[in-house]
């Protein structure tokens, strides 16, 4: 595996891990509407950010395993790394679940709402961190 664009990607996922904490943090305190609709618009953008760098573990996973298909679906590709052992059939459940919330964001206008986001977020924190703990992980056995 690329162990220099590993690294880059675990950079990125923690930098997006981040920024979502500070989004989350300051839609608390922040009182003005229009702060608020830039933070949410913030939150979103980088809750998509999160899994397209998902997306692009699993793709260096998979081609490092040499069982990448470009025709494989995202859903293909995540029972693929769970067969392989690479993510747990938690992991899988809770990443199957985002993909769908994704895809609703890309798919449907304004679908889900920032709330749902908000606290599909809050309630999976740790499986989000536990994601970056497998890359990491990864990365030391390079």
């Amino acid at each position: 595996m690329n162990k220099k664009k590993l690294y880059e990607l675990i950079k990125d996922i923690k930098e997006t891990l981040v920024l979502l904490d500070k989004a989350l943090l300051k839609l608390h305190e922040i009182k003005d509407e229009d702060l608020n609709t830039l933070i949410k618009s913030s939150i979103k953008q980088s809750f998509l950010e999160y899994f397209i760098l998902i997306e692009n573990f699993t793709s260096m996973c998979l081609k490092e395993l040499k069982i990448y298909k470009i025709s494989d679906d995202m859903e293909k590709s995540l029972i693929k790394m769970n067969d392989n052992k690479i993510i747990d059939l938690d992991i899988l459940n809770f990443l199957n679940d985002y993909r769908r919330y994704r895809n609703r964001i890309a798919h449907v206008y304004k679908k889900p709402s920032i709330e749902e986001i908000i606290s599909f977020l809050e309630m999976n924190k740790d499986k989000m961190n536990e994601v970056v703990k497998i890359m990491t992980e990864m990365y030391a056995n390079c």
